[in-house]
C-alpha cells in the first residue's frame, strides 16, 4: 500500500507513525510524509523517529521491526511525490481555505482511484469537497489524540458505496477502527467533547470553581483526566472556539453554542501550570454544582447525537470511551443514573440556559435499546455478528457473553436468517477478561463463572441453524473456546489458536478441555493444553481444528462454507458429544515452568470429562476450574499476568 500525508505539524508524524506500524516493513508499502517547510517536515521525522527509539528500548519493538519500518517512511517537499499514492490524509490544519487549495494542488497530482480525507475536527465533508473534481473519493477523516495510537477514527462517507467501503477498508488495514458518523457541523465525538469544554470554561470564567477543582471533580466521577487536562494535552482551545462556532451556525444550533470568551483569550496558554499547580480540594456543594453541569451537557449532547441518527448508538457508545477517554461509553453513563435523573439535571440546566437543547429521549425519558460490545447484520439469509473490543483484542467479559446469548437466542427465531458468521472486529479474540478472573473470591464463583460460560456456548452449539466461526490473528483461551462451539472454523493467514489458561495458574473454564479433545484428538489436545503452546493457520487445519485451508478473507470464506451447507454439499454440525478415549498411559509433555497441581487438576479434569457425555464434561470441567481458585498459583499467576503481562512466566509454587 501506497499512503500519503500532508502536514507534518502537530497531527501529521503522528498519524504516520501509526500508519507505518501497522503497515509493517513490506518493500510494496510506502507512507509519503509531505510538508512545505523543510524544518516541520525534519521535525516530524524526529519524532517519528523518537517514538522508534522508546519502543525498541521498552523491547515492543526489534531492531529488524525498526529499520524496516524507517524504509517505509519517506519524506519530502514536493506534493509530486504522493502521485502514486492509494490514499492521502490531508492533517495540515483546521482552515478550510488552506484544506481547500491543499485538495485543488493534491488532485492535479494522484490518480482518479486515489482516495482522499481530511483530519478535520468539525468543517463537513461536503463543504470542503465543493468544486473537486471527483469528490465522491473524498471523506472525513477525523482522528483522536494520540494519533499514532488511538484507534478510533470518525469517517464521513460520501454516498458512493464502492469508495466508501475502499476507505473504511483502507483505514481498518492502517489500523484504525472507523466510526461512521453523517455529515454534521463537528460529528459526534467533537459535539460532545467541544461543548463539554466550552461548559468547563464558562464554570472558571464565571468564577464556580478553578480548573484543577473542576478536573477533579470530573475525573473523579467519570474519568477522561478532566477538561482543563485534555485541553492542555491536546492545545485545544483555539480548536473548541472553532467547533463552537460551526454549531452555533448549523441549523440546529442556538446562542448556547456560542465559544466563551475566556477560551481565546487563553489561545495556546495551558490552564495547569505544572510549577504551581492549583489547589483541587473542593467541598460537596461545589462537587455536585460543577458535575451537574458537566453531566447535563455530556448528557444532552450524547442523546441528541443519538436521536438524530449522526451516529449509531453502539459506534458511539465505544467511540466516547475510546477517543475521549472515559472510563466507560457514555450511553453506559445514561444508563447508570437512570433516565429519571438525566432528565431532572438536563432540564435544570436548560432552565438557566437559554438555547440548550433537552433531546426527545431525555424529554420522553426513553433509553435507547443497543448491543455494546457487537455489531449485527445480515445479508441474503446470512448474519454476521462481530465481537467489537479491538482495543482489548476482543476479549470477552461479562458483558459480551450476555450479549452473544441474546444475540443467537435471537438469531435462532429470526425466520430470515438461515446461517451465521460469528467473528470479530479484526479476526483475533483474547479470550476471557482476565480482570474478572482475578476478583472471583471462591471456588464457588469461579464454578458459577464456568456454568454461565458454558450456557452461552451450548445456546451457540444447539443452534438448528449453522454457525461458522472466522478468526485471525490471536484466538486464545475463551476465545478459542468460542470457535469451538461454532459448527465450524476457517481461519485466516495469522491465526493463533491454544489454550494458553495453564500459563496463568488456572485451567480452560468454557469448554476447552472437552470441545478440544473431541476436535483434534485427546493426545493432541493434551499436548496442546498442559504446555498452554497454540497451533499456526496451517496446524490448525491439519489438526481439524479448522475446516480447509488457511483463506486470505475469512467472511468470505466462511460465507461459501455456510453456502454449501444449505445448498447440502456438506455437513457442519456441533462438536460430538459423545465420550472420547483417553490414552493410556498419558502422553508425555513438558509443562516447563507451569503449575504442577494446575496440570494436575487439568489431566484429571480431561480423562473424567472424556469418559462421560460432553454436557457431563463440562460440569467436570466447572468443578476442576473451582479447584484451581483454591490453590496459591492461581493468585501468583493472575498478579503476574496483570502486573507483567503474558511474555513473563509465573513463579509458581506447585501449591
Amino acid at each position: 500500500m501506497i499512503v500519503g500525508i500532508i502536514g507534518s505539524g502537530s497531527i501529521g508524524p503522528d498519524l504516520a507513525y501509526g500508519f507505518i506500524s501497522a503497515l509493517g516493513g513490506s518493500d510494496e508499502n510506502r507512507l509519503y510524509l509531505h510538508d512545505i517547510s523543510a524544518e516541520a517536515l525534519e521535525a516530524g521525522v524526529e519524532r517519528i523517529e523518537g517514538y522508534m527509539a522508546k519502543g525498541l528500548d521498552r523491547g515492543k519493538l526489534s531492531r529488524k521491526q525498526v529499520d524496516r519500518m524507517k524504509g517505509v517512511l519517506v519524506s519530502t517537499l514536493d506534493l509530486d511525490d504522493l502521485a502514486e499514492c492509494e490514499f492521502v490524509l490531508e492533517a495540515a490544519t483546521e482552515d478550510l481555505t488552506i484544506k481547500q487549495a491543499i485538495l485543488k494542488d493534491l488532485e492535479a497530482v494522484v490518480g482518479a482511484d486515489c482516495l482522499i480525507g481530511f483530519a478535520t475536527s468539525g468543517i463537513p465533508r461536503a463543504v470542503i469537497a465543493a468544486g473537486t473534481t471527483h469528490p465522491d473519493r473524498c471523506f472525513v477523516n477525523h482522528p483522536f489524540f494520540p494519533a499514532w495510537r488511538a484507534q478510533p477514527i470518525e469517517v464521513v462517507l460520501s454516498g458512493d458505496e464502492t469508495l466508501s467501503e475502499r476507505m473504511i477498508t483502507t483505514l481498518k488495514r492502517l489500523g484504525k477502527v472507523p466510526i461512521v458518523t453523517t455529515d454534521v457541523p463537528c460529528f459526534a465525538a467533537d459535539d460532545v467533547f467541544c461543548n463539554y469544554t466550552a461548559e468547563a470554561a464558562r464554570i472558571f470564567a464565571e468564577g464556580v470553581a478553578t480548573p484543577a477543582q473542576v478536573d477533579e471533580i470530573v475525573n473523579g466521577a467519570i474519568g477522561g483526566g478532566g477538561p482543563f487536562n485534555v485541553l492542555d494535552l491536546t492545545g485545544g482551545n483555539l480548536l473548541t472556539a472553532h467547533c463552537q462556532v460551526l454549531m452555533t451556525e448549523a441549523d440546529t444550533g442556538s446562542e448556547w453554542f456560542e465559544p466563551p470568551a475566556i477560551l481565546y483569550e487563553q489561545a495556546d496558554t495551558p490552564w495547569h501550570d505544572r510549577n504551581e499547580p492549583g489547589d483541587p480540594a473542593h467541598d460537596e456543594a461545589l462537587g455536585e454544582k460543577v458535575l451537574d453541569r458537566i453531566l447535563a451537557v455530556l448528557f444532552a449532547r450524547t442523546m441528541f447525537v443519538v436521536d438524530n441518527g449522526i451516529c449509531d448508538a453502539s459506534d458511539f457508545n465505544w467511540l466516547c470511551a475510546n477517543a475521549l477517554g472515559f472510563r466507560r461509553g457514555l450511553l453506559d453513563l445514561v444508563a447508570e443514573y437512570g433516565m429519571d435523573r438525566v432528565h431532572a439535571i438536563c432540564t435544570a440546566y436548560a432552565a438557566d440556559n437559554p438555547g440548550f437543547e433537552v433531546p426527545r429521549s431525555i424529554a420522553s425519558k426513553e433509553f435507547p435499546d443497543f448491543y455494546r460490545n457487537l455489531l449485527v447484520e445480515s445479508d441474503e439469509g446470512i448474519a454476521t455478528v462481530t465481537i467489537r473490543r479491538p482495543e482489548v483484542l476482543n476479549a470477552l467479559n461479562e458483558q459480551t457473553m450476555q450479549e452473544l446469548q441474546a444475540v443467537f437466542t435471537g438469531l435462532e427465531e429470526d425466520a430470515s436468517v438461515n446461517g451465521i458468521i460469528l467473528t470479530s472486529y479484526d479476526g483475533s479474540i483474547a479470550g476471557a477478561d482476565i480482570m474478572e478472573l482475578a476478583v472471583l473470591e471462591t471456588p464457588e464463583a469461579a464454578a458459577d463463572k464456568c456454568r454461565r460460560g458454558h450456557s452461552v456456548l451450548d445456546v451457540i452449539a444447539g443452534l438448528s441453524k449453522p454457525v461458522v466461526a472466522a478468526v485471525n490473528g490471536p484466538v486464545l483461551g475463551g476465545g478459542s473456546e468460542l470457535a469451538m462451539a461454532c459448527h465450524a472454523r476457517v481461519v485466516g493467514q495469522r491465526l493463533i489458536a491454544g489454550q494458553p489458561e495453564v500459563n496463568l495458574g488456572i485451567i480452560p473454564g468454557y469448554g476447552g478441555t472437552q470441545r478440544l479433545p473431541r476436535l483434534v484428538g485427546a493426545e493432541a489436545a493434551l499436548g496442546m493444553l498442559r504446555s498452554g503452546q497454540p497451533v499456526g493457520a496451517e496446524e490448525a487445519c491439519e489438526l481439524g481444528w479448522a475446516t480447509g485451508e488457511p483463506a486470505d478473507d475469512i467472511i468470505a470464506a466462511a460465507r461459501d462454507l455456510l453456502t454449501r451447507h444449505l445448498a447440502g454439499e456438506v455437513t457442519l454440525t456441533a462438536v460430538d458429544s459423545a465420550p472420547v478415549a483417553f490414552p493410556d498411559p498419558v502422553p508425555e509433555t513438558d509443562i516447563g515452568h507451569r503449575s504442577l497441581v494446575i496440570d494436575s487438576i487439568l489431566v484429571a479434569a480431561v480423562r473424567e470429562g472424556l469418559s462421560r457425555s460432553l454436557a457431563d464434561g463440562l460440569e467436570v470441567e466447572a468443578t476442576a476450574f473451582s479447584r484451581c481458585r483454591e490453590t496459591i498459583d492461581y493468585d501468583i499467576g493472575m498478579t503476574n499476568f496483570i502486573q507483567n503481562g503474558p511474555r513473563v512466566p509465573a513463579a509458581f509454587m506447585n501449591e
